[in-house]
């Protein structure tokens, strides 16, 4: 195997067997990821794309041996691209390349046959094995606003107000639900549309609650597109439903806001974290 050249990728690919008779390797940075680098590696005539975690994945919440059963599992259901490698305890993981048909942008997120769809991959996940390891967004949304508070990192009166709306819609749904395999994190930017869709970046993977999934889908919804996702999902949805979902998306939200003030001052990817944050608040229901 001849080294890409790049330190990084070489560190990884000894590690895996299945390139150890390549002899062309290539490599290139990919765009996007707000959490780890991605890399483009072709070897001889396939490709595949090499992530390189970094190392402040346990300060955001993530459990790179919880994501590695998850990863197993969505792959072999073909949720996911097929994994070449995930090595642990860094998390770092080779899968396929695969085509995408299209992006999807966030205007498209919106289209109902985009829900429809997103209804059937949620259904499709949820019904996967358990695995051993829980995602807990209210404990994390506490924990995160705490690490903001001693570091010194300034929010919004909005955002304390939505930690605490959060916070008080998980002293209801604790115990209220079934826990499933949820990734945690489907919003469109980890959709590939490949004919069909399939979901990466299992980073938050965990068994919980199923309306959280539901919620990254949601948000972005009027009222008409929320019935028409619990609709494809489930079938007729009852007003305590329509109103969990709602529930769901102020903690949805409060989640992806507190995960961004904790990147601002840790964080090696080139992101402006404050403002991600304020955007997301402005999408309240």
């Amino acid at each position: 195997m001849r080294s890409t050249g790049i330190v990084d990728v070489d560190e990884i690919l000894v590690r895996v067997p299945y390139f150890a008779d390549a002899e062309r390797l290539t490599v290139s940075e990919l765009s996007g990821g707000l959490t780890n680098v991605n890399y483009l590696l072709n070897a001889d005539d396939e490709r595949f794309v090499v992530r390189h975690s970094r190392p402040n994945a346990t300060a955001i919440g993530i459990d790179r041996a919880v994501e590695a059963q998850a990863v197993e599992r969505a792959s072999k259901a073909g949720i996911a691209p097929e994994t070449i490698a995930f090595l642990l305890p860094e998390g770092h993981s080779v899968t396929r390349y695969v085509e995408t048909v299209a992006e999807i942008s966030l205007e498209d997120a919106k289209d109902l046959d985009h829900v429809t769809r997103m209804a059937d991959l949620l259904r499709r996940i949820h019904a996967l094995e358990p695995i051993n390891g829980d995602f807990d967004p209210y404990a994390d949304i506490a924990r995160w606003r705490s690490q903001a508070d001693e570091r010194g990192i300034h929010y919004s009166q909005l955002a304390a107000r939505t930690f605490d709306r959060a916070l008080h819609v998980g002293d209801g749904r604790r115990g209220a639900y079934d826990a499933v395999l949820c990734h945690n994190d489907p919003y469109s930017m980890n959709v590939l549309d490949v004919g069909e869709y399939l979901l990466i970046d299992w980073e938050y993977a965990g068994m919980g609650d199923p309306f959280f999934d539901l919620a990254a889908v949601g948000y972005l919804l009027d009222p008409a597109g929320r019935y028409h996702l619990l609709s494809e999902y489930s079938g007729e949805p009852s007003d305590v439903h329509m109103r969990s979902l709602v529930d769901m998306i102020v903690v949805f939200l409060a989640w992806n806001v507190a995960w961004s003030l904790v990147q601002i001052d840790v964080s090696h990817i080139d992101h402006d974290y404050e403002a991600f944050a304020e955007e997301l608040l402005d999408l309240l229901p």
